[in-house]
């Protein structure tokens, strides 16, 4: 079913409780995982009490950051966990705006910084092994089961992920969904312009040869995962529409933009046809880097200036802010109920 980002907004949570008042408690670590050669770190935001030093997180030059209390003690319980995936060039940190809220929501928030594609690491060559991030999403779930926070407990039964763009395929390849090599080559054959196949090809990925290599269509599927919000996922003309069809997760997808405003790319209003009973949310007035964290007063002037993808700019007449708080509420209300659907 199709719903606009405002009716999903103006639902109101009826489960677990919004901890509004105090900011989400925050800290990271290293774990080790096998199918890396270096460890991956591991950001945690989460239900707080008392304490901690307050941090914007994500905050620089571009970015304003996000409010959380770094170290601050758990507030003890049983909470359901999500992963977090960020886009292609994106960080885990950027994406605070959202992992705060989730967490004062009351659920556990899992992330990190995929490497090959994130800020500071982003490389064609590695972008195209899509096996790497599902591996790290489920390693992540991994690492909060075998050793979560005093006093807290994650509850096995309700486990979800959510991933915007390259973020937003991985999380729904680990619901099931799986992409054919073939159908993402042709799709850069007719859309060879568009800044993702045009960034891929530039850096010398040969969307011919993907096919050659087994694990692009491999499944990834994590069965602990119950519950997905896609945001603008990638490879969307690449998907096989058996694997979707065969998803037993519930599904939201998320498009920042309505119809021509969404490019092809990213576009999930064909995918929700193939998923029963997934959720399709188009919101209104926004675009593809809408889902970034708020850029700070000079921001797009230095993105400008480093002749960046416009990543601080806006569609129409509604601030970053506006569009956040939204989706804040589309994402924690879908989460919520789901949740308490779940676990009763």
């Amino acid at each position: 079913m199709t719903h606009t980002a405002s009716l999903a907004a103006s639902l109101i949570l009826t489960a677990l409780p919004h901890l509004a008042a105090a900011e989400a408690g925050y800290l990271s670590r290293n774990i080790a995982v096998d199918h890396r050669d270096t460890a991956l770190q591991m950001h945690v935001w989460y239900p707080a009490d008392a304490g901690g030093e307050a941090e914007m997180l994500g905050r620089n030059a571009v970015f304003k950051g996000a409010l959380v209390r770094r170290g601050a003690t758990p507030r003890a319980g049983t909470y359901p966990l999500v992963v977090l995936s960020h886009g292609s060039g994106g960080n885990a940190p950027n994406l605070s705006w959202i992992a705060a809220d989730l967490a004062a929501r009351g659920m556990i928030v899992v992330g990190t910084n995929h490497p090959g594609t994130t800020s500071g690491d982003s490389d064609p060559l590695q972008t195209v092994k899509l096996w790497e991030r599902p591996a790290d999403l489920s390693a992540l779930v991994d690492a909060a089961l075998e050793s979560p926070l005093p006093g807290v407990e994650i509850d096995e039964n309700a486990i979800g992920a959510l991933g915007f763009s390259l973020g937003g395929y991985s999380v729904l390849t680990l619901a099931g969904a799986s992409v054919s090599a073939a159908h993402y080559a042709d799709y850069c054959t007719t859309f060879a312009g568009q800044h993702d196949c045009l960034w891929l090809s530039n850096g010398g990925v040969d969307f011919d040869a993907l096919a050659q290599d087994a694990r692009y269509e491999q499944s990834n599927t994590d069965p602990r995962i119950s519950v997905v919000v896609s945001v603008d996922p990638a490879l969307s003309q690449a998907y096989r529409t058996e694997s979707l069809k065969g998803i037993d997760a519930q599904v939201q997808l998320v498009n920042l933009g309505v119809g021509s405003e969404v490019y092809a790319g990213v576009d999930a209003a064909h995918l929700a046809g193939h998923m029963a009973g997934a959720e399709l949310v188009q919101v209104q007035q926004a675009n593809h880097f809408s889902f970034l964290g708020e850029c700070a007063f000079k921001g797009a002037y230095i993105i400008k200036l480093a002749g960046e993808d416009p990543i601080c700019d806006e569609t129409g007449n509604r601030t970053r802010a506006d569009i956040h708080q939204e989706l804040k509420q589309t994402i924690g209300t879908f989460f919520v109920h789901q949740f308490a659907d779940q676990t009763g």
